[in-house]
């Protein structure tokens, strides 16, 4: 079953199309609250690519989608990482071994770590071992298989697809966003933040640099996009909208956060006065037990981002 959310989309459904060129797939990940979490879209023209595998724990999902949608892993010709935060790119180095005929294109400070994931997996177990033990393990990518992806360049799918590529730091140094100007849709990674059980909140884990994330915002602004499409979770319309409120939600976080350092307070408490401010967040109290530890665990690491973020 699909079901529509406002007048957006929340992936039950293994696939979902969301232009004719566009499908949002649902790799069914198997890790409690994290089932309709991780979005993983496929781009197609004469060439197909994917953007965002997800973590290596939803590489079968993702192939078991495109089965689904009648494509052999081996005709997707690109993999397009908005960044290679494990959740978004941890499944890259798995996902070759089936898609043979795939480049990866990513960000110039991504490539040398999926050439060796070390440093990524070692980063991934200290902010989270639990969490990152369940994602699983990088695995490294051939470096022949991979391409640097420049700010601005075009990638030409054919049959009039174009995807643009936009450097959007500020998530993080090594992030991009993808914009398809002919339906108007935004991939956005986390660069826009997250928009999960119909509530929009901010993703700005350490090191926050506060100036780059609001300027890549206003980059984004600028493309005039129509649909947003989010790393988490779904594809929305209203894109420009949603844009300026993650701008008014960065100022306002910003500003909790750095009066609770001032005060000295913990980032749980920092977290618990952002609450009470941004009344969106009541929805904590209706999510089930493996969502709330889901959500509330990206939530503090967004408030360390904003404690510890630079000008």
């Amino acid at each position: 079953m699909t079901k529509e959310y406002g007048k957006g989309f929340l992936l039950l459904d293994t696939i979902q199309d969301i232009t004719p060129t566009l499908k949002l797939l649902n790799s069914h990940l198997e890790i409690p609250g994290y089932q309709n979490y991780i979005s993983t879209y496929l781009v197609l023209g004469e060439k197909k690519a994917l953007v965002d595998i997800g973590p290596r724990a939803g590489v079968k999902g993702v192939l078991r989608a495109l089965n689904e949608a009648r494509l052999n892993p081996e005709a997707i010709d690109y993999i397009i990482l908005t960044h290679i935060h494990i959740d978004h790119a941890g499944g890259v180095g798995t996902a070759m071994k089936s898609m043979k005929n795939a480049c990866v294109l990513v960000h110039p400070r991504g490539r040398q770590h999926l050439i060796d994931p070390t440093a990524l997996w070692n980063a991934s177990l200290e902010t989270s071992r639990e969490l990152a033990l369940k994602y699983g393990q990088f695995e490294p990518v051939p470096e022949e298989k991979i391409s640097v992806a420049e700010d601005g360049m075009k990638l030409d799918l054919g049959k009039g697809t174009v995807l643009e590529i936009h450097y959007t730091s500020g998530h993080a140094s090594h992030h991009m966003s993808i914009y398809e100007r002919k339906t108007g849709v935004l991939l956005a990674g986390d660069s826009a933040g997250l928009y999960t059980s119909g509530v929009l909140r901010l993703t700005t884990p350490p090191p926050f640099r506060r100036s780059d994330y609001l300027a890549s915002i206003d980059r984004m602004i600028t493309l005039q996009p129509r649909l947003l499409a989010y790393g988490h979770y779904g594809c929305f319309p209203d894109a420009v909208a949603r844009l300026l409120r993650t701008k008014e939600k960065v100022s306002t976080w910003y500003e909790i956060a750095q009066a609770g350092v001032k005060a000295g307070k913990t980032p749980e408490q920092v977290a618990q006065d952002i609450r009470e401010k941004d009344k969106d967040l009541a929805y904590f109290k209706a999510l089930s037990k493996d969502e709330y530890e889901r959500d509330n665990y990206q939530f503090i690491l967004t408030v360390n981002g904003l404690m510890t973020a630079s000008s």
